[in-house]
């Protein structure tokens, strides 16, 4: 069924390197290239930003998806991409928005970006797919830590 609707969430580090307005200008610049991009392959998602980490969800065919999803893994601004789930979906949980976003720890999308339906965290966090993007990356972390403290402890 090459109509269904796939919602592929992954996760990875920020590896952007500079100040703060440096990583709030590279962020503005993911976005409007997502907004540009995705419309044309009707591909439809969130982004959110915290603690130097990125979660996102993207909805659309599964071909369209994983073509998108392609480019983010090539792209140097992220580090460590992990695939939090690929899988059909029934309807989109972002319809309206090409790339919604939310900005956490004082990084925001500036005037200049924003017009996506969110201007601010709690819009996302105010919804369910939100409030899971928000568990899955804290889910993605835990992991990460457990598995440093195991790292550590079999150093010592």
């Amino acid at each position: 069924m090459p109509n269904r609707l796939f919602s592929l969430a992954y996760f990875s580090r920020n590896a952007i390197v500079g100040s703060p307005t440096d990583v709030q200008d590279s962020i503005a610049a993911i976005l409007r290239t997502a907004r540009r991009t995705n419309p044309r392959y009707n591909v439809t998602g969130a982004l959110l930003y915290s603690d130097g980490c990125f979660a996102q969800v993207l909805e659309g065919r599964r071909e369209d998806v994983e073509h998108i999803f392609e480019s983010i893994q090539c792209d140097l601004r992220h580090s460590d991409v992990t695939i939090m789930h690929l899988h059909t979906v029934e309807e989109r949980s972002f319809a309206a928005w090409s790339m919604a976003f939310a900005g956490i720890d004082g990084v925001s999308a500036t005037p200049t970006v924003t017009g996506d339906g969110m201007l601010a965290a709690d819009d996302i966090l105010s919804s369910d797919a939100g409030q899971n993007l928000l568990a899955a990356l804290r889910s993605v972390v835990h992991r990460d830590e457990l598995g440093r403290v195991e790292e550590q402890r079999g150093a010592a």
